[in-house]
Formats: structure tokens, C-alpha cells, sequence
């Protein structure tokens, strides 16, 4: 499994964002698992794949991987 971090600002319009772009995700990928968190100062999503979809999250969320 590859793991992914992804650190945005805080804020509930972009939190809800993220997560509505996390679920259309997973709808489509299955072998997807995000998991969001809303710590004090910043949202927080991790995501784990296969191996072998290591550059999907990056290129889905605009990040290096």
C-alpha cells in the first residue's frame, strides 16, 4: 500500500470540498481508502492505494507525490 498525506488550510467550504471530491472518488476506485480529519489550524487527508496507483492521488489532488 502506498500512503499519501495531504495538508490543506482550515476552513469548512474547502473541507467540504475535499471530502465531496474524496467520496466521488471512492465511488469510482474502490481500492481508494481516504480518511479526512479536521485537526485545530489545517484539514488533513490521508490516502492509501495500491502500489501499483501510487501517482493517482498526487495527479487527483495536484500534489507530488
Amino acid at each position: 500500500m502506498t500512503r499519501l498525506r495531504l495538508v490543506f488550510p482550515a476552513g469548512a467550504e474547502l473541507a467540504a470540498q475535499v471530502a465531496a471530491l474524496a467520496a466521488a472518488e471512492q465511488n469510482c476506485c474502490a481500492f481508494f481508502d481516504f480518511t479526512l480529519r479536521l485537526i485545530p489550524d489545517a484539514l488533513q487527508l490521508d490516502v492509501r492505494a495500491p502500489q501499483s496507483t501510487a501517482g493517482m492521488p498526487a495527479d487527483l489532488f495536484g500534489v507530488t507525490a
